[in-house]
């Protein structure tokens, strides 16, 4: 009987740090996988954020959202449940339950991943590429935003969060 290699599409990546880091909502998100690099499998992304930085209330149609806190607290905001979340706690959001975070601590780093892969490139499209030395980018326009999220399958529900 012959058996035959699996057919891998997928290639095996190195992604320095900050090749592929861009301004977002008061934060930056430095792309580590695309879904174009994992045959659509995943998406990953690091992100480093300073207190107050928020996401809308949003929900997605079409991939998983998973969170690993690496540094800081980020309160997130899932369905009707709020959850505070710090370093070494990992956060499971699932397709088409609505959700939000707030960032709690002064500063936090945690990484984010998209399964199905896609939904990074919404980072890739509206944020800013960082240089080294400038100032922070402006978020980008909420019309903007609310557009590329439906193209993604992603809607818009409600505002960020705020402080209490």
């Amino acid at each position: 009987m012959q058996t035959t290699a699996p057919d891998i599409h997928a290639r095996a990546t190195f992604v320095p740090a900050g090749a592929d880091e861009v301004w977002w909502l008061d934060s930056t998100v430095d792309i580590k996988l695309t879904a174009a690099q994992t045959d659509g499998h995943v998406g990953m992304w690091l992100w480093v954020a300073r207190r107050g930085a928020a996401a809308p209330l949003h929900v997605h149609h079409r991939e998983d959202e998973q969170f690993l806190v690496l540094d800081g607290q980020i309160r997130f905001f899932i369905g009707e449940q709020r959850l505070d979340a710090q370093a070494g706690d990992l956060v499971f959001l699932p397709r088409e339950v609505p959700h939000a975070y707030l960032v709690t601590s002064e500063t936090s780093r945690g990484v984010g991943t998209a399964t199905p892969g896609g939904f990074e490139s919404f980072f890739a499209e509206l944020g800013t590429p960082v240089e080294p030395g400038a100032p922070a980018a402006p978020p980008p326009a909420i019309d903007a935003m609310a557009a590329a999220a439906a193209r993604r399958g992603i809607e818009i529900l409600g505002p960020p969060p705020t402080p209490d």
